[in-house]
């Protein structure tokens, strides 16, 4: 039992959320006696004796309660967003419908193969400008003589001896030459002695000026004269045959031996192409029959 004399003060106080709280205040009278009991003990009278002094307590009991503000939420039949059963079909690969790439009917035999296109024949097999002769002004002096072109003691002349011997050569002092055997394709003559050769110039160089070296400078002239760079510009002939052609073109003059014709004309062509010379409309028409001919 709480005893008479005894006054406090209960506070309660509910908290709900953030609102002030509001406070209940309950007053609790203590005169009368509170019995307390107790389920294990043995039951007994509790008793109360009022003193001369009694006093009658009173036990204010103060629960603060916090309350929230009721809100009242009209309920709204809203129902929760539904969505549409997805109507997408799963992903499929669709099955191709592209044809696989064809190609174009084969018109000859795959196991043939096409023939190479050859360029069309040119209409001028020659192949050369055809202009008239430049007359005039030749000199054998304007187109140097043999000399040493890489110094190793040899000069053109001796340089196309030993490069066209048959057989082999010793070269002494000075370059002089012993032994060897040539062959003058002109006129199918053979020699062992190399003094009756000449060294003819393919292309002479009387023909070489009317046909464009006059408009050369004095080292274009030298060179040709002393051209190494292709075999058979230069070649070994007898002095007769050399003699015998002198400066005329194939349409005035052509090699005894007729087997060697077609190659004479093949490198008179290859001679001017090379060094950029013309030839004349009686010599260009030659050179077209003699190669259609070979």
């Amino acid at each position: 039992m709480i005893g008479p004399t005894v006054a406090f003060l209960m506070l309660i106080c509910v908290s709900c959320g953030s609102s002030p709280a509001e406070v209940v205040a309950i007053e609790v009278d203590n005169s009368a006696p509170i019995p307390i009991s107790s389920s294990t003990s043995s039951p007994r009278t509790t008793t109360t004796a009022a003193s001369d002094t009694s006093l009658t307590t009173s036990t204010s009991i103060v629960i603060s309660v916090e309350t929230q503000p009721t809100i009242t939420q009209t309920s709204e039949n809203v129902e929760p967003p539904t969505q549409a059963p997805s109507t997408i079909a799963p992903t499929t690969q669709a099955p191709a419908t592209r044809a696989p790439a064809t190609q174009a009917p084969i018109t000859q035999p795959p196991s043939t193969q096409p023939q190479a296109t050859q360029p069309p024949a040119p209409s001028d097999p020659v192949g050369l400008r055809i202009e008239p002769e430049y007359v005039g002004g030749y000199d054998r002096d304007l187109f140097a003589d043999w000399y040493d072109a890489d110094r190793n003691g040899c000069n053109t002349r001796k340089e196309v001896l030993i490069a066209e011997s048959l057989d082999p050569i010793q070269i002494g002092s000075g370059c002089t030459i012993t032994g060897g055997r040539w062959f003058s394709i002109y006129d199918n003559v053979e020699t062992t002695d190399s003094s009756k050769f000449d060294i003819d110039h393919m292309v002479p160089l009387s023909e070489a000026w009317g046909s464009g070296a006059w408009n050369w400078n004095a080292d274009q002239r030298k060179h040709f004269a002393n051209d190494l760079d292709q075999p058979f510009f230069l070649i070994a002939v007898t002095a007769s045959s050399n003699r015998s052609k002198s400066d005329r073109d194939p349409a005035e003059w052509m090699p005894p031996n007729s087997g060697y014709h077609c190659e004479y004309v093949r490198i008179w062509i290859e001679i001017k192409r090379a060094w950029d010379l013309s030839v004349d409309q009686a010599e260009h028409d030659f050179l077209a029959r003699k190669l259609a001919s070979c």
